[in-house]
């Protein structure tokens, strides 16, 4: 009985150790939930204006949704409950969010008084309430705190998203983390025209892009892969000879590549982007198989060129890049990419 006993105490002050070990550990980034963009926020002053445009192009998953209440939501703490127009699209396995502010919302009044149209949050799913959780002390152990933050009952449970302050030194970008019980894993659409079926590619116009990559190694995620200096092949601007050269850093740790432009020399669409809207969101991109036939599509979509480019593969094959004329209806630009094999 004693040594039955002695055991059983042993046990409870492991048990109690372990609890205790549990509430002190230090919280940590889970880099597996940054593999794949969940959603982006992209927030518009005619919300049907752009959408009707980008259906245009080929986005024809689209739902609209009306006017949508968020009574819980915050913006820095505060209450600061938002009616917005909302109109949904889903490509691939991306879930697309215009929005066009219509009472409260500051973070999205802000972004447009500031920056005008523009996609502004670059969102994440979690696995479950606790993870979300964890997620948010993550980033608050790292200074960053909570931008806007809302909640509504599912019907698998409480759904939340947050916008984290990210935006500021992380090269106009803001982090945004889903807990959505009720969409866990939606499935991938491909109701839409090529050539959006897919967006294979996300970039953003920054001011220093070492900057950029130092912010985000300190917050835990992976340096870039690569910063080059870019001086493209073939290069034309708006018809004419280009001249643009950049910097470019390169996140290849999820599924699809994150690009980071600092321009150099210009003129270019960068310069443009940024004399409109700051640092921030410019371009989606999506691959096509043959690169004149798609630009000669989307321009009869109402999508011409506005800048052209190339490089060699390391096979020796001529790799091309596309900007089409798209920020006019939206302000992000949709780039075309041929990467032979």
């Amino acid at each position: 009985m004693l040594g039955l006993t002695a055991l059983i105490a042993v046990a409870i002050l492991a048990v109690a150790g372990s609890a205790a070990t549990d509430q002190t550990a230090a919280p940590a980034l889970n880099p597996d939930r940054y593999h794949h963009v969940a959603q982006v926020t992209w927030v518009v002053a005619d919300v049907e204006r752009v959408a009707d445009y980008w259906q245009h192009l080929g986005i024809r998953d689209i739902h609209r949704d009306g006017v949508v209440n968020l009574p819980n939501l915050t913006y820095q703490g505060k209450p600061d409950p938002a009616s917005v127009k909302q109109i949904t699209a889903q490509v691939d396995a991306l879930e697309i969010r215009w929005i066009q502010p219509v009472k409260g919302g500051k973070f999205w009044q802000d972004a447009l008084q500031k920056r005008g149209d523009g996609l502004r949050v670059v969102s994440y799913n979690v696995r479950s309430s606790q993870e979300f959780d964890d997620q948010i002390k993550y980033f608050a152990s790292k200074g960053v705190g909570v931008l806007a933050e809302n909640s509504w009952q599912g019907h698998a449970g409480k759904g939340r998203f947050a916008y984290l302050d990210t935006t500021a030194q992380g090269g106009g970008n803001t982090i945004g983390l889903i807990d959505d019980p009720d969409a866990r894993a939606p499935a991938p659409s491909t109701a839409n025209d090529y050539p959006v079926g897919k967006i294979t590619h996300f970039a953003w116009v920054v001011n220093d892009v070492r900057q950029v990559d130092a912010y985000y190694t300190g917050l835990g995620f992976k340096p870039f892969s690569a910063i080059d200096h870019n001086i493209s092949l073939d290069r034309i601007y708006r018809g004419q000879p280009g001249v643009y050269e950049m910097w470019l850093g390169w996140d290849r740790t999820g599924d699809a590549p994150f690009e980071w432009v600092q321009q150099i020399t210009g003129p270019d669409v960068y310069v443009e982007y940024q004399k409109a809207h700051g640092e921030g969101f410019h371009h989606l991109g999506v691959n096509v198989t043959d690169m004149d036939e798609a630009i000669k599509l989307m321009t009869t979509r109402g999508a011409p060129p506005t800048q052209l480019a190339a490089w060699k593969t390391a096979k020796g094959n001529k790799g091309r890049a596309v900007y089409l004329d798209t920020d006019p209806h939206g302000g992000v630009t949709l780039e075309l990419i041929y990467s032979p094999q």
